[in-house]
């Protein structure tokens, strides 16, 4: 086993008793936020107490004050700056981890940083995410040769300078939501990194969202170990894209800027990436301006490649002239997002995944340009979560007796031309949260106006709109 799999059995494990509580998932079994209780927090730093942890907020100071094993600091918006300088004593020579969490007090960061690089010659582990005053690497950094792990995840790093091959041991490199663009290649030479992820998050918008992705060495294959790649640029062509295939290891893989002339290419590595779980495609361009994703190429190892049976979830963003075929042998798929599909009328994009045994969530935006979606009797027997936006040409939905037993959210915006909720809504007996936003002033106002028996049973009803000035309004159906 992965030590990420010992890792999750511990989480589940703790999920199962109770001790934590899940808050968020990003796709079904797969837990985003948590929580713990109070007392469960008393007995951890019980615990951090008798192994040397040191943990320090603004207004708390827990563990011991000699020899130090992991210090992690997590200071609040405390504008007394005089107590963010103060601190007791401890010694950090014998420091393995050095973690920050939240936004720390500069000052307060920029002395601690320098005394833990400057003193901690066994540090394994070193999380700066979220100090937005780092704009760079500090070169004491690359001198620490038993790091494993290196978080710089929203930092204003810009650039990662070619010492990071000194860094033989590293096994984890986290450079999201940074101004790192381009890798040098003497991150060839990591040959223990499992987990690389480079990008930064475009801005929200209807027609464009998605990531930046970073411009790699050409013989990027060269990463062995690699199980995590976020996303990796294939702007650079068929080679870039063929180099995929080596990483037999991967496990998540997000890709941007796919050429289209590059689908032939990519399927024939995926058929090489027998463990994948996650897999995002984002085509070149923007919202309607998406050149075509061809992923419909009979590749004969990738039809019986097991990679169909492990992924668990499946991100297409950009055009699709046809659904690609082995998508509907997908037995293992959890979650999948088309974007900007614009699948033609002829092209149902329910009929492939209605019969997918695991299929529990399904996103799709500006995917189908047909007038109708009906949910038919018997299929999509364990979807949880369905959402549907950017649908311009969709006049009306049905759902068959029988359909969607275990539908909890459904959640519905901009689709203009629908006039009234789904046809056999009723027939939703576990749907507890209706999201109607940006929807027609006829659809709402028929909902207000007529009988509420179709809907009387879903606990949630929320409706969303944009004012004449531009402000957004949210308000429940049944607080009238």
């Amino acid at each position: 086993m992965s030590i990420e799999d010992v890792a999750w059995g511990y989480l589940s494990e703790l999920v199962n008793r109770s001790l934590i509580q899940v808050t968020s998932v990003f796709y079904e079994a797969s837990p985003y936020t948590c929580r713990i209780h109070d007392l469960l927090r008393e007995v951890i730093v019980l615990k951090s107490r008798e192994q040397n942890i040191y943990y320090w907020t603004t207004n708390d100071v827990v563990g011991p004050s000699d020899k130090v094993r992991r210090l992690v600091v997590h200071s609040s918006s405390s504008n007394n700056t005089q107590h963010h300088q103060q601190r007791p004593n401890y010694c950090v020579d014998h420091l393995r981890s050095f973690v920050t969490v939240g936004s720390t007090n500069p000052l307060l960061y920029k002395m601690l940083l320098s005394e833990v690089l400057g003193s901690s010659k066994l540090l394994k582990v070193l999380d700066l995410g979220g100090q937005e005053t780092q704009e760079e690497i500090p070169n004491e950094i690359f001198k620490m040769f038993h790091l494993k792990h290196l978080d710089l995840y929203r930092t204003r790093v810009e650039r990662v300078p070619k010492a990071i091959g000194k860094l033989q041991h590293l096994e984890y490199l986290n450079l999201g939501n940074t101004g790192v663009r381009e890798l040098p290649m003497e991150i060839l030479k990591l040959q223990k990194l499992r987990y690389l992820r480079v990008y930064q998050q475009v801005d929200s918008s209807d027609d464009d969202y998605g990531s930046h992705g970073f411009k790699a060495p050409l013989n990027m294959g060269g990463l062995l170990a690699l199980e995590v790649l976020d996303c990796i640029d294939a702007s650079s062509g068929s080679t870039m894209v063929k180099e995929i295939g080596k990483l037999t290891q991967l496990r998540e893989l997000y890709i941007t800027k796919l050429r289209s002339e590059d689908g032939k290419e990519l399927c024939s590595s995926l058929a090489n990436l027998t463990s994948l779980r996650e897999l995002s495609v984002d085509s070149i361009g923007k919202g309607d301006d998406h050149e075509i994703i061809d992923l419909n190429h009979h590749h004969p190892s990738l039809s019986s490649s097991s990679f169909l049976q492990s992924l668990r979830m499946l991100i297409l963003c950009g055009r699709l002239e046809k659904k690609p075929q082995w998508v509907a042998g997908l037995h293992g798929l959890v979650r999948i997002d088309l974007d900007w599909s614009r699948l033609r009328s002829e092209e149902d994009p329910l009929e492939s995944l209605q019969y997918l045994p695991n299929l529990g969530e399904i996103n799709f935006c500006g995917s189908y340009q047909g007038e109708g979606l009906c949910f038919k009797a018997g299929g999509f027997l364990k979807l949880k979560r369905l959402e549907l936006k950017r649908l311009e040409g969709l006049r009306w939905m049905g759902v068959e007796e029988g359909a969607l037993p275990r539908l909890q959210k459904l959640s519905l915006r901009q689709l203009p031309l629908l006039e009234e909720l789904p046809m056999g809504i009723q027939h939703l007996s576990q749907l507890q949260e209706l999201t109607l936003y940006e929807m027609s002033s006829e659809m709402i106002e028929k909902e207000e106006s007529e009988d509420y028996t179709r809907i009387a049973h879903i606990p949630e009803i929320r409706i969303g709109y944009y004012t004449d000035d531009g402000e957004w309004r949210e308000r429940q159906l049944w607080e009238e």
